[in-house]
């Protein structure tokens, strides 16, 4: 017999009272009241069964109070690791979270963020800095690496993204196929970021007389939000005050989410 739309508003304000109660007393990063609403929202707005949803994140909060209990109960060495969870939890969720799908992990959906506020709204102001072909080819070949990995599509999610959804979605695929995709992508967000690191350092070695007077904007070819974003970011900066501010962006994410040590092999000599 099926719940009442009652019963199931109950449930959901039970799941909520649970999720305030762990999260205050034990931990935020394992019980997130935040990602809760987030998956119940999308679930609203997607149609989906909501005595299905509220059933199964019943028994998903109840796996990881399980989980929990389980580590907690272990050596004082968990406690240790808890601690650092927390920590890197916490300079995570810094990044504007970019919700994509109901079972997306939660840094996912901050990487996600993270990287196209950087790729929409830091990035581009490099393109108004070049004018030698060598480095806007560069820059080309960046900007599109950056597009796939986080810029929207029209009204859809970027191409790196829609991929993982369709993991995410594929009828009986487990969790491991889903982390070694989510592993993917931040391996890819990585190379990514150390390249443009590397990109800016060569760009700050290079002696020019106008990257030492104020960030013009008549070149940015971006118009709407993002434009009047990246004028209030970079008004006050130098060229060289530009490249750096993107240099220590890009180096501020790799550290964020422990993805320094994830760097593109050097190519073989011969």
């Amino acid at each position: 017999m099926s719940l009442t739309t009652r019963e199931i508003e109950l449930l959901i304000k039970k799941l909520r009272d649970r999720y305030r109660e762990y999260g205050r007393k034990y931990s935020r990063a394992w019980f997130n009241i935040e990602a809760f609403e987030e998956r119940y929202s999308m679930a609203l707005e997607k149609g989906m069964n909501m005595e299905g949803f509220a059933l199964a994140e019943i028994t998903n909060f109840e796996k990881t109070r399980e989980r929990y209990e389980k580590r907690k109960s272990k050596r004082p060495f968990s406690k240790m690791v808890e601690d650092i969870m927390e920590r890197n939890a916490e300079r995570v969720k810094k990044y504007p979270p970019l919700y994509f799908h109901p079972d997306a992990d939660l840094e996912m959906v901050h990487i996600y963020g993270a990287l196209e506020d950087f790729t929409l709204r830091r990035l581009p102001i490099l393109r108004v800095l070049l004018d030698d072909a060598a480095n806007i080819d560069s820059l080309n070949r960046l900007e599109d690496a950056a597009a796939c990995l986080a810029a929207p599509v029209g009204r859809k999610h970027s191409r790196r993204i829609l991929d993982h959804i369709t993991v995410l979605s594929r009828p009986g695929a487990g969790g491991i196929e889903a982390e070694k995709d989510k592993n993917s992508y931040l391996r890819e967000s990585a190379f990514l970021l150390h390249d443009i690191v590397d990109f800016c350092d060569d760009l700050l070695s290079i002696r020019r007389a106008e990257w030492e007077t104020p960030v013009r904007f008549d070149r940015l070819r971006i118009e709407g939000k993002n434009k009047k974003q990246i004028a209030a970011d970079f008004s006050s900066l130098t060229g060289y005050g530009a490249i750096l501010e993107v240099r220590d962006r890009a180096a501020e994410i790799l550290e964020d989410f422990r993805l320094t040590a994830f760097r593109r092999k050097p190519p073989k000599a011969f």
